[in-house]
């Protein structure tokens, strides 16, 4: 990957955050976005967070945290399964 090129974040300073924190805060904002009903977020959320931690398994010498991504796959999974009101 050239120098220009980094992994985008799912949000700012998520790469700063250590495994049980990036599980929390994806915690969090997936029951936001479920309690408000916005299905889309809920799955573009935990489709970015395991596509994150994806790429940087990837990458020689990267982070990743496999529960993390193990969780976005599971968050991922229940917001498909939203029935639409």
């Amino acid at each position: 990957m050239s120098a220009d090129k980094k992994v985008r974040e799912p949000w700012p300073g998520y790469a700063d955050l250590g495994a049980d924190e990036r599980q929390s805060q994806l915690a969090k904002r997936f029951d936001d976005a479920k309690q408000h009903g916005d299905q889309a977020h809920a799955l573009a959320l935990s489709a970015a967070v395991a596509n994150y931690e994806l790429v940087q398994e990837l990458q020689d010498g990267s982070e990743h945290e496999e529960a993390v991504a193990e969780k976005a796959h599971s968050l991922h999974d229940d917001a498909g399964s939203w029935i639409g009101s």
